[in-house]
C-alpha cells in the first residue's frame, strides 16, 4: 500500500512539472547569476586573492608558487569537469539529474573558498586551490549541461550569450569587489554568492524529475580498462564533435598565449615611456576595460543575431578570422594607439565567439544520454589551453627575444580555429 502511495506521489509531482513547465526566459534569467558567480570564483581568486595571499605568506617565490597553484588548478579542473557532468547524466531523482549535483558542487565550492581564505602556508593554499577548482569545475560541467537539457535549439544563441556574458561580468563585478575587501571576506563573498545563485536557480527554475528517464547503457568491461576510457571519449568518433573541439581549442590557445603577457607587451614591446602617464598598470586596466566593454556589446548583439540567421557555424568561423585580425594590428601599429585598436577588435571578436560558442557545442553532441559528459569534454578545450598556452607563449618569447612571435602564433591558431569551425557539417 505504501509503495502504491509513493508511486502515486511521484506521478503527481511529474504531472505538475509537465503542466507547469518553467519558461526559457526564467531559466536564463536565473542561470545568469550562477554563471557570473562561477567565473567570479575563477577570476577573483586567480587575478587578486591567490597572488595577494601568496605574497603575504612568502613573497620570495611568488612567481613559482603562483605557477604551481595554477598548474594544480588546471589539472584538477580538466579531470573533474567531464567526470562530474557524466555522473549527473546518470543521476535519477525526484529533483532531476542536474539539481542534486549543482547544489553539492556549489556547497563544496563555497566551503573550500572559505577554507582557502584561512590558510597560512603555501602548501595548504595550493591544496585548497585544487579543492576549489575540483568543486567549481564539477559545478561548471553540470550548469552548462542545463542548456542542451532545457533550452530549445532556436534559443541556443541567446543561451550562449547569457553564458558568454558570465566571464566579463564575473571579472567586472568580483575582481573589483575582492580588490576592495580583505582576504578573508573576499573568499567569503565569492563563495556565498555562487551558493546563493545556485539555490535561487534550483528553487525558482526547478528541474523536472528524472526518475523515469532511461540511464545511459553500461558497457560490459572494467571501469578502469582502456575500453572504458575509449567509451568515455567516444564522442570524438563523431566528426562534428571533433571539429568543434579543435576549433575551440585553437581559439583559446590564441587567446591565452597572449592575454597573460599584456603587462609585459606594454612595458617591453610598446615601451613604458609611450604609455599614458608612463603607467603600465593603468595601461593594462585600460586595455582590459576596452576589451571587456567591446566583448559585452558583441555578446548581447550576436547571440540573438545567430538565432535569427541560423548561421552559428559561420559566425564562429568569422569571429575567429576577426580575432586573427586583432593580432595583426600591433604588428603594423607598434604603438599605444595600436594596442587600443587591438583591444577593441579582440574583445569584440571574442564576444561574438562567446555569443555563439555554447550554441554550436550544444548542437554537435552525439548522444542525448551523455550530453553533460560530452559538453564537459568540450570544455577541456578551454582548460588545457589555459594551462599550456602561457608556457608556449613564454617559450616563444624567450626563444625569439621578441613579442612578435606570440602575435604570429595568435594569427596562426585563430586561423586554424576558423577553418575547423567551417569543417563542422551538421551546423549552418
Amino acid at each position: 500500500m505504501q509503495d502504491e502511495r509513493r508511486r502515486s506521489t511521484v506521478k503527481n509531482e511529474e504531472a505538475v512539472s509537465v503542466r507547469r513547465p518553467v519558461s526559457v526566459t526564467r531559466i536564463l534569467v536565473l542561470l545568469f547569476p550562477a554563471i557570473v558567480g562561477l567565473y567570479g570564483v575563477y577570476q577573483a581568486i586567480n587575478q587578486v586573492l591567490l597572488p595577494a595571499q601568496i605574497v603575504s605568506i612568502n613573497a620570495t617565490n611568488k612567481v613559482h608558487d603562483t605557477a604551481v597553484a595554477s598548474l594544480v588548478e588546471s589539472i584538477v579542473g580538466t579531470v573533474i569537469l567531464p567526470i562530474g557532468a557524466a555522473i549527473s547524466d546518470r543521476t535519477r531523482s525526484r529533483f532531476g539529474k542536474r539539481t542534486p549535483w549543482l547544489m553539492f558542487s556549489a556547497i563544496g565550492t563555497a566551503l573550500m573558498c572559505v577554507g582557502m581564505g584561512m590558510m597560512t602556508s603555501i602548501a595548504m593554499v595550493i591544496v585548497f586551490a585544487g579543492l576549489v577548482w575540483f568543486f567549481a569545475n564539477w559545478f561548471q560541467g553540470v550548469i552548462y549541461a542545463v542548456i542542451p537539457d532545457r533550452i530549445p535549439e532556436e534559443n541556443r544563441g541567446v543561451a550562449s550569450s547569457v553564458t558568454g556574458l558570465g566571464l566579463p561580468f564575473g571579472i567586472l563585478i568580483f575582481v573589483n569587489v575582492v580588490s576592495r575587501t580583505g582576504q578573508h571576506w573576499g573568499y567569503v563573498i565569492i563563495g556565498a554568492f555562487i551558493l546563493l545563485a545556485s539555490l535561487l536557480f534550483c528553487l525558482f527554475a526547478p528541474e523536472a524529475p528524472s526518475l523515469d528517464m532511461p540511464k545511459p547503457a553500461r558497457k560490459q568491461h572494467s571501469s578502469w580498462s582502456l575500453n572504458a576510457v575509449g567509451h568515455f571519449f567516444s564522442a570524438f568518433l563523431h566528426w562534428d564533435f571533433s571539429m568543434a573541439f579543435l576549433s575551440r581549442f585553437a581559439f583559446y590557445f590564441a587567446s591565452f598565449a597572449i592575454s597573460n603577457f599584456t603587462f609585459f607587451i606594454l612595458t617591453d614591446y610598446i615601451g613604458t615611456k609611450n604609455l599614458p602617464g608612463n603607467n603600465a598598470t593603468a595601461g593594462v586596466a585600460t586595455v582590459s576595460t576596452i576589451s571587456t566593454i567591446a566583448q559585452i556589446i558583441a555578446i548581447v548583439v550576436f547571440g540573438k543575431v545567430a538565432d535569427l540567421l541560423n548561421r552559428r557555424k559561420l559566425i564562429v568561423a568569422l569571429s575567429s578570422l576577426v580575432f586573427m585580425t586583432s593580432f595583426v594590428v600591433p604588428l603594423v601599429m607598434h604603438s599605444w594607439t595600436g594596442m587600443l585598436i587591438y583591444a577593441a577588435i579582440n574583445g569584440a571578436a571574442g564576444g561574438v565567439y562567446f555569443a555563439v560558442d555554447i550554441a554550436v557545442m550544444s548542437l554537435v553532441l552525439p548522444n542525448k544520454a551523455n550530453e553533460g559528459r560530452d559538453l564537459g569534454i568540450l570544455a577541456i578545450a578551454t582548460s588545457v589551453p589555459a594551462a599550456v598556452a602561457p608556457l608556449i607563449g613564454s617559450t616563444l618569447i624567450n626563444a625569439t627575444g621578441s613579442y612578435v612571435s606570440v602575435f604570429v602564433f595568435g594569427i596562426v591558431t585563430s586561423l586554424l580555429g576558423g577553418i575547423f569551425a567551417m569543417l563542422i557539417r551538421s551546423v549552418k
